[in-house]
């Protein structure tokens, strides 16, 4: 299951672009302005003669970001939920340890990663709705491990996600009762049973702070600060699913014997201080208001990239830095203070077929597997979420084209925008960049990023070994 979880997650995580532009100040991201995420009551958002629908739609075209307040029963269960993973990964970690040192074996369902700020991530593995490895021996193993090492655990994940799942429907069916359609290019599509039936990749993140020392690195900072200007843990980037349907983190203290305590922090106690950077539609840096009671819908660029449909929904430009400084009595001896964090990510259904190749999503997912075993055998499970990791060509030289909208009024874009859809190469989008774009190629080759011919960069400004692909774009490795 660590397998494939890291594979569709290689789907569903898009790094930010070299291009990416901003200047807040490094010391400037607990000054930027907080954002009030639009909420919807969820009991009446499907109450009949409600404005409810339209007003998602319109909320979702304007950040591509809303919240559902008012799910029943979901302040507790999601605060009980937390609790238990923390303490769930801090055990499964110091097993791993105890298992690592005697040269121990078992199933393990913890992954741990370290950023470039010194952040350490544990990762708790687990099925997701329609999971993409059905009921596979390794994912019924995983099961049964957070099961035996976690009871309480693997009940509150089980009846969160429920209620999850039954939000995100939810949301599906005030999509359709909207003016918001959707088709694979060809035939429509309900947003119900598109959400419904899809494949969803659940995330589970226990975050610590760096050491003092890590964190006020000055090479820390400027590796982190990027082209964005800000100093962030989990730098700027897309989700490339559907949608993420995400919690309000909570922040724990952490004792020895495995037991965690809810904490706030000490500099800036509002909701809005939940780490969470995002970028408006307008260019701006803002802090969204997180709340206890809501659960947050974020959108991803899969609605653009792999279906065509009425209403632009931008994808949401997000990053995280990871805060310190919990309230909390006197630290005990070990006593760890931690971020705990969950999302569902909706991806597409198996069977959907998507405008990318106008092969279904299953295939698509195959493909893109047959890629990462070619190319990264020795790191599939390290690659997962990782906004910054860096995949070398996955298929050569091509011609890349510059291409931009054919100067005619009536002319509507293809839903991915001329320069995607006039550099995939593929029978469907190359009839769509003939009829609404025009192009010319560049005088030097360009290379495929995962399926997409992206421009390289003139080895005057960056040798050739230098640039690898970075999601869909090649980027430079110079610092």
């Amino acid at each position: 299951i660590g397998l494939l979880l890291g594979i569709a997650t290689v789907l569903s995580i898009v790094s930010t672009s070299a291009t990416e532009s901003a200047t807040v100040a490094l010391e400037a991201i607990e000054s930027l302005p907080s954002f009030e995420v639009p909420a919807f009551d969820y009991p009446s958002l499907l109450r009949d003669g409600s404005s409810s629908p339209a007003r998602v739609l319109a909320a979702l075209e304007k950040d591509g970001i809303l919240a559902l307040r008012n799910i029943p029963n979901y302040a507790n269960l999601r605060e009980r939920f937390l609790a238990s993973a923390v303490e769930c990964a801090t055990a499964a970690e110091r097993d791993d340890e105890t298992a690592k040192s005697t040269n121990g074996a078992g199933e393990r369902f913890l992954s741990i990663k370290f950023f470039e700020d010194g952040t350490k991530r544990l990762t708790l593995e687990a099925q997701a709705g329609r999971e993409l490895t059905s009921a596979s021996a390794s994912a019924a193993a995983v099961s049964s491990a957070v099961a035996a090492k976690c009871p309480q655990y693997h009940s509150l994940h089980a009846e969160f996600s429920r209620a999850l799942e039954h939000a995100v429907t939810t949301f599906g069916d005030a999509l359709d009762r909207s003016e918001f359609s959707v088709s694979d290019g060809d035939v429509s599509i309900s947003s119900r049973k598109l959400i419904s039936d899809a494949v969803r990749l659940d995330h589970l993140h226990v975050y610590e702070p760096p050491s003092s020392s890590a964190a006020s690195s000055e090479t820390s900072v400027r590796k982190l600060g990027g082209a964005s200007g800000l100093p962030l843990s989990l730098p700027l980037h897309e989700d490339h699913g559907l949608f993420i349907a995400m919690v309000a983190p909570m922040f724990f203290s952490a004792a020895q014997d495995g037991r965690a305590a809810p904490r706030r922090l000490a500099s800036s106690p509002d909701a809005s201080t939940s780490g969470l950077v995002i970028r408006t539609a307008d260019g701006r840096y803002v802090r969204p208001v997180l709340k206890s009671d809501e659960v947050v819908i974020m959108m991803g660029s899969g609605a653009s990239r792999w279906l065509k449909t009425s209403h632009r929904l931008p994808a949401v430009m997000h990053g995280m830095q990871m805060p310190d400084g919990l309230v909390s009595e006197p630290a005990a001896a070990g006593e760890r203070r931690l971020r705990a964090w969950f999302g569902k990510m909706t991806l597409l259904p198996h069977y959907q077929r998507v405008l990318e190749g106008r092969m279904s999503f299953g295939e698509f997912t195959n493909r893109t597997t047959r890629y990462l075993l070619e190319r990264n055998a020795g790191d599939l499970k390290t690659i997962g979420c990782a906004t910054g990791r860096r995949l070398h060509d996955s298929g050569g030289a091509c011609a890349f084209r510059q291409c931009t909208l054919k100067k005619d009024p009536s002319i509507v874009p293809p839903t991915v925008g001329c320069r995607q859809a006039c550099n995939y190469g593929t029978d469907f989008f190359n009839a769509k960049c003939e009829k609404k774009c025009d192009c010319e190629e560049l005088p030097r080759d360009g290379v495929i990023c995962w399926m997409l011919c992206t421009a390289r960069f003139p080895v005057d400004e960056c040798p050739i070994e230098s640039q690898v692909c970075d999601g869909l774009v090649n980027t430079c490795t110079l610092c």
